[in-house]
């Protein structure tokens, strides 16, 4: 697998792109360790082991934002030459082909500018990662790190800012809306725009139809569960 990687780092970025991989593997996994670590304290966040975290929202979040997560080497490559284009015709960075471990490393070990160096070094950190963290680990992180607007970064964080309850208490419908608020937590905050949210979780649910997780009948009766927004009931009551 090494010399897979290497071929394609040499391809992507020359020698010089090489050589700051081989730089930065071996301390890449305590550096997102640190990371994380600071980021817990810093966010309040509520950890979750990979058990904690339900099912269904593994399989959405996988099959909504990389569905080629368990066997990508940190990066899709398609994406990113597709990615690539894109940016080239509009002459600047505005598509970000970015798998869930490429996410990781933005939201801890990179910022979000959209810089060529930044994004270089975003594959080859996800590159790292995957070399040197497990996949239900990386999966782990990005679901505790990540954020869902409103203040909440984490799962458990979010189900409590948004239905009141921790994940393990949540049903599907619930779920699957969560795992569409990391594309874009501020247009799809469900407390402010729910007819946004309810159309990315739309999304989040025919993918995971697409991917062979639930059939079209198990997607109908998800969507038609209760969902129970902590704030949107206050509304109502009020």
């Amino acid at each position: 697998m090494y010399g897979v990687l290497c071929i394609a780092l040499l391809g992507m970025f020359g020698f010089a792109g090489l050589a700051v991989y081989f730089s930065h593997i071996s301390p890449i996994a305590q550096r997102l360790q640190r990371a994380a670590e600071q980021k817990i304290k810093t966010d309040h966040i509520h950890l979750l082991t990979y058990q904690q975290i339900p099912r269904t929202f593994r399989q959405a979040i996988i099959a909504t934002e990389d569905r080629h997560f368990y066997w990508d080497p940190g990066i899709d490559p398609e994406g990113l030459i597709r990615a690539a284009f894109v940016d080239l015709r509009q002459g600047g960075f505005v598509q970000g082909g970015s798998t869930i471990t490429q996410q990781l490393v933005d939201n801890t070990l990179l910022g979000k500018q959209k810089t060529l160096h930044r994004k270089i070094l975003q594959a080859i950190y996800a590159i790292g990662i995957y070399d040197t963290v497990s996949k239900p680990e990386v999966l782990t992180l990005y679901t505790n790190l990540i954020y869902y607007g409103d203040g909440a970064y984490g799962l458990y964080n979010a189900a409590e800012t948004y239905f009141g309850k921790p994940p393990s208490k949540l049903n599907s419908n619930q779920l699957t809306l969560l795992a569409g608020l990391p594309n874009s937590p501020h247009w799809f905050n469900p407390e402010r725009a729910l007819k946004l949210a309810r159309k990315r979780q739309d999304v989040v649910v025919d993918s995971l139809v697409d991917t062979h997780k639930i059939s079209n009948a198990k997607a109908a009766q998800i969507l038609k569960e209760t969902l129970g927004l902590k704030e949107h009931d206050k509304i109502q009551q009020a």
